[in-house]
């Protein structure tokens, strides 16, 4: 069993409203919309990073990996809270945990992770230590 941090131990949170063509057939919302939560959360750290070490230009982060769990059905209408963190900082990679929760109870995990590449390289590249300083202040105290 996967073990569902509460929301307050995520740095980043995000209220996101459910639309109708997030639901199956059933009126459950689906799981291409929770990859796109989830998704969404990752964006939201990136920019949280950049505002941090003021910079305008993005690091060049790519998705090599990602984990969802999926704990409960997520029902429509109304709203999650997302909630995202940093777990690892490394060289050239950082690895993302995210939680979805509606009407205070978690109904989804996620764990990823994201290279950092440079436009015309084959492969990773190092953070710079701008970057890994800004990134550490996302790290989730339960990592």
């Amino acid at each position: 069993m996967i073990e569902a941090p509460s929301l307050e131990m995520y740095p980043c949170q995000r209220e996101i409203s459910l639309i109708f063509g997030d639901i199956d057939s059933v009126g459950h919302v689906n799981n291409v919309a929770i990859a796109r939560f989830f998704e969404e959360g990752r964006v939201l750290l990136h920019r949280r990073i950049g505002e941090l070490r003021c910079a305008s230009a993005a690091s060049r982060m790519v998705l090599v990996h990602v984990e969802i769990y999926y704990l409960a059905e997520v029902e429509y209408p109304g709203h999650v809270l997302l909630g995202a963190g940093l777990c690892r900082v490394g060289r050239t990679s950082i690895e993302h945990r995210a939680g979805l929760f509606q009407d205070g109870k978690p109904v989804a995990v996620s764990r990823s992770v994201d290279v950092n590449t440079a436009a015309g390289r084959v492969g990773a590249e190092p953070l710079g230590e701008q970057y890994r300083n800004a990134a550490r202040r996302m790290i989730m105290p339960s990592c």
